[in-house]
């Protein structure tokens, strides 16, 4: 008895389980994109810093600048994005798991999870008389 029900309640479970591990699947490769994306920034800004100071002319120094944003603008959309990726593909595997519950609810039968009553038991199960006060 004990392990059909932890059998039902594993098999109700099921739908939060997969949800838990689809969003800390997504948090995790989100955290990796920002990590990476952190890391490169920060890199590309001390390269660019590092090139700012040897530039002779003011002329150069802007072009260089100017490189370094467009360069930048391309990295910034392409972790977009891997990002936009990341959570559309969550989105996705929730909406299966979803419909897939969905579907299992419809195929339940309700009313044989409901209590019955049995008329026998009902008639034989009345209330006692309640005592008469005392004159």
């Amino acid at each position: 008895m004990y392990d059909t029900m932890m059998k039902t309640f594993t098999d109700q479970m099921a739908p939060f389980t997969k949800v838990a591990e689809i969003n800390t699947k997504t948090a995790e490769k989100l955290f990796e994109l920002q990590s990476a994306f952190m890391t490169e920034m920060l890199n590309t800004g001390l390269a660019q810093v590092k090139a700012l100071t040897g530039a002779a002319e003011p002329k150069a120094a802007v072009e260089m600048q100017i490189s370094f944003y467009k360069e930048m603008e391309g990295k910034l959309v392409a972790a977009a994005e891997q990002e936009i990726a990341a959570l559309t593909a969550a989105r996705e595997e929730l909406a299966s798991v979803f419909e897939e519950s969905m579907a299992n609810i419809a195929e339940v039968d309700f009313s044989a999870l409901m209590p019955t009553i049995d008329k026998k038991a009902k008639a034989t199960t009345r209330k006692a008389a309640a005592p008469k006060a005392a004159e």
